[in-house]
């Protein structure tokens, strides 16, 4: 009987803890969520906002769909390219928020090595983010090692000039 109890209190102390530990760690990334904080956390808020709820289909104005056509076409030439830190300097103060010129384009480069080159990308979709009326393009790049998905934000600042404001990927599988 004696067993059973300490049995059962260190089976519920575990719960307990654990249970916890799992609240503090949600307030936490609550509270770090005010903007693109991290690059990883920005993908995944990318990859829910892509999914507009079926009953809401918002669409872009045909300014912003010229607009972010010039842009997504300057992105993937200058990814062609590898030149990363004109990516970094075109895109908008958000963006260039998250980190240093330096640390965007390390880690471009640094992919490069593990993907090889840029090879082709071939747009599979696009929709607006319905909360800020930004535009996400999807594509499908190949490298010469691996595939991945590539994701590419488009929004317009306060002074109504459309910017880069994300860009994201992960490799398809």
């Amino acid at each position: 009987m004696n067993y059973f109890r300490i049995t059962s209190l260190v089976l519920l102390l575990t719960m307990l803890s654990a249970l916890s530990g799992c609240s503090a760690k949600k307030e936490k990334a609550e509270k770090q969520q005010p903007h693109q904080q991290k690059i990883s956390s920005a993908s995944k808020t990318v990859e829910k906002s892509v999914e507009a709820p079926a009953h809401a289909v918002i669409t872009a104005s045909p300014q912003d769909e010229a607009d972010a056509a010039i842009l997504k076409k300057n992105v993937l030439e200058q990814i062609k390219k590898g030149d990363f830190s004109s990516i970094y300097k075109q895109a908008s103060a958000g963006f260039r928020e998250v980190g240093p010129e330096e640390q965007f384009t390390g880690l471009w480069e640094l992919q490069l090595k593990q993907t090889g080159a840029f090879k082709e990308a071939k747009e599979v979709s696009h929709n607006v983010r319905p909360q800020d009326k930004f535009l996400i393009y999807i594509y499908h790049l190949q490298y010469e090692k691996l595939k991945k998905e590539l994701f590419l934000t488009f929004g317009r600042s306060k002074s109504g000039k459309m910017e880069l404001t994300g860009i994201n990927q992960k490799e398809i599988r």
